[in-house]
């Protein structure tokens, strides 16, 4: 296993500004952002069990609430989310045997929602996890009566009767993968099985998508937190202590390690964004560098390097706990026409009001503006 250096920028100990400052190009995002351009946002926000939509004009100088409403209808939280830049797919079971599949694409505000497993009848069906590709949806589930799990193929263009199931083992004598996590990249189906009933190993299974045929089988060893994609649709497979690189289409895995004081604390955050350099916005437990118990952070895989924004280094105490009531961050995001970290915020002593901060990023991280929102934020998308 090759073992690779980590720089670690803490910039709890480096920064005091709290100031408002004027954006520039050579942030966080810089190469080529333009200043003051004009952006939307739509701000999905969880409030008393669902979901829904807040619309927000953006410029470098003003963050404003748009009165219009949104093509996103409201929804309860869904059981399962796979979120893929602009895409939004979530999974809600309405009965033991029943459950539906909606997609939303918040690039031209369509909407799609197929039923699923209306064939079957008196049975208690569990989905495990859910992704997608330009024109399928793939979830896997299982029985309860039954230790055999299903890769179900949807074709997204027509209707739910039109699926394809796939074992998750051909033999019954082959281990149960308990299939955790489900990724799409490079026309191939990744998905994490964990092997709970002997070795408590994860394995990657990766599946062709023209025959639907599973062809290859990856040993990733034990307490594997997570897999997503990378914009190079490689796949990143998160660890307390490491990560790994696992290249789509040679299926070679490069490995970075990293030791308790230096990990980038990625391995809980489910919806992190990448902007074009490859730079991972996410939010990550500080440890002993903020009072806070999730913070805004930064990661670089190129460089290994990982920049936390903790709120004691661009805020006054006064506007964190009395102006703003920050009680903990819910989300983090980016605006590339802008070149601010947008970050999400529960409010304290309050079951569903929220905020949004702007903040330039690195080197001299500052506070923009903020937004009061009602509800939690839970995930925003960039216009």
């Amino acid at each position: 296993m090759k073992t690779y250096n980590l720089f670690y920028a803490l910039l709890a100990c480096a920064i005091l500004s709290c100031s408002k400052s004027d954006t520039n190009n050579e942030g966080n995002g810089g190469d080529g952002v333009t200043s003051g351009a004009d952006a939307s946002y739509n701000l999905l926000v969880k409030d008393n069990g669902q979901l829904s939509s807040t619309l927000i004009n953006a410029t470098a100088e003003v963050l404003i609430k748009n009165p219009a409403t949104s093509a996103f209808e409201d929804i309860s939280i869904p059981d399962l989310v796979y979120s893929d830049q602009s895409i939004f797919t979530t999974y809600h079971k309405d009965t033991n045997c029943g459950g539906v599949i909606s997609q939303f694409d918040f690039t031209d505000n369509t909407m799609t929602t197929i039923d699923l497993f209306t064939e079957l009848s008196d049975c208690n069906l569990n989905v495990t996890a859910i992704t997608h590709s330009n024109d399928k949806f793939y979830l896997t589930y299982h029985l309860d009566d039954s230790n055999n799990y299903f890769i179900r193929i949807i074709d997204s263009s027509i209707t739910e009767s039109n699926f394809i199931d796939v074992p998750l083992k051909s033999e019954s004598y082959d281990p149960t993968y308990i299939p955790k996590e489900l990724v799409f990249a490079n026309e191939k189906l990744f998905i994490l099985g964990h092997d709970a009933s002997a070795t408590d190993e994860y394995h990657l299974l990766i599946m062709g998508s023209s025959n639907n045929t599973l062809m290859s089988d990856i040993n990733l060893g034990f307490e594997v937190k997570q897999i997503f994609k990378n914009p190079s649709e490689n796949i990143i497979v998160s660890y307390n202590n490491l990560h790994s690189e696992v290249n789509s289409s040679t299926l070679k895995i490069k490995y970075t390690n990293y030791n308790e004081s230096t990990a980038p604390n990625f391995i809980n955050s489910k919806y992190n964004y990448f902007d074009k350099n490859g730079r991972m916005y996410y939010e990550m437990p500080p440890g002993d560098h903020s009072s806070y118990a999730i913070i805004p952070a930064v990661y670089d895989f190129d460089n290994q390097l990982a920049i936390l924004y903790a709120y004691e280094n661009f805020l006054t105490e006064a506007q964190s706990i009395f102006e703003f009531k920050i009680e903990n961050t819910t989300m983090v995001s980016y605006d590339d026409k802008n070149d601010f970290i947008i970050v999400g915020y529960k409010k304290m002593e309050s079951a569903n009001k929220g905020g949004i901060l702007r903040i330039k990023p690195a080197p001299e991280p500052a506070l923009i503006d903020n937004l009061d929102v009602d509800g939690i934020p839970y995930k925003l998308y960039v216009r």
